[in-house]
């Protein structure tokens, strides 16, 4: 039986065939980076055994199936770059095993359901550069294992949650171009010291600069390595020494 499919980077087009439930046996599903469009078949959320999904780089068109909650082996979910719609469906948090969650890109919006953050084992959130809105909920503090938070380009509004400090893990938390306002709490500045400056990659990004020196920043941030400026997006490395 089929366990392993990876067709990524051709130039294959058309659908995702519905029969594709039939692969009862189906681990891996790589279709990334071809010319794929129509919607996400029914018959992928009946793959019982499914670990990892990758969609990304196509044209998919459609929303994400409350259906999605059955795969609940699933420990990487890969939509990113498509022309989906919708929202993140509230059934995603019974994919308790999900590691990575790629959905840069993807032509989704709304608020993040609160189900979402039912996630604990989630190491990689990737929500950038789309149309998400709403606050982030204090729940967020739930999901201790997470490293790699990308939130930008988003319209997010509200505060950060203090309870973010309690990912001690977190070493890359990008939030500029969004509508957060306010101040990064002291709780996420105390990581700095422990993750977010501590490998070569890593990055606290926020939209605390204004070029306009009438206008204050959208957010207030000591412990940033770069300030963007909301308007511009005019950004500035604050600490010269890390790279990332």
């Amino acid at each position: 039986m089929l366990k392993e499919f990876h067709v990524y980077e051709n130039s294959f087009n058309g659908t995702i065939p519905d029969t594709i439930r039939y692969c009862q046996e189906l681990e891996v599903l790589d279709v990334r980076y071809n010319d794929l469009s129509g919607r996400i078949p029914s018959g992928l959320f009946e793959l019982p055994t499914l670990q990892y999904l990758y969609l990304g780089a196509n044209a998919l068109t459609g929303s994400i199936s409350e259906d999605v909650g059955q795969l609940t082996k699933l420990k990487h979910l890969w939509v990113s770059e498509n022309k989906l719609n919708g929202t993140i469906p509230s059934s995603i948090g019974l994919c308790q095993d999900l590691e990575k969650l790629y959905l840069q890109e993807s032509g989704l919006g709304g608020t993040l359901p609160d189900g979402f953050y039912d996630l604990i084992n989630l190491q990689g959130l990737y929500l950038d550069r789309n149309d998400f809105s709403g606050t982030i909920s204090e729940r967020i503090g739930d999901m201790t294992g997470l490293s790699d938070l990308r939130l930008y380009e988003n319209r997010f509004n509200g505060t950060l949650p203090t309870t973010l400090g309690l990912c001690e893990d977190l070493e890359i938390l990008l939030i500029e171009n969004t509508n957060i306002t306010g101040t990064v709490p002291q709780e996420v500045c105390a990581l700095t010291t422990k993750n977010l400056f501590s490998i070569e990659y890593a990055a606290l990004r926020a939209d605390c600069y204004s070029g306009d020196i009438n206008s204050a920043p959208f957010i207030e941030c000591d412990c940033c390595d770069t300030c963007c400026d909301r308007v511009t997006r005019e950004c500035l490395k604050m600490i010269t020494e890390q790279s990332f």
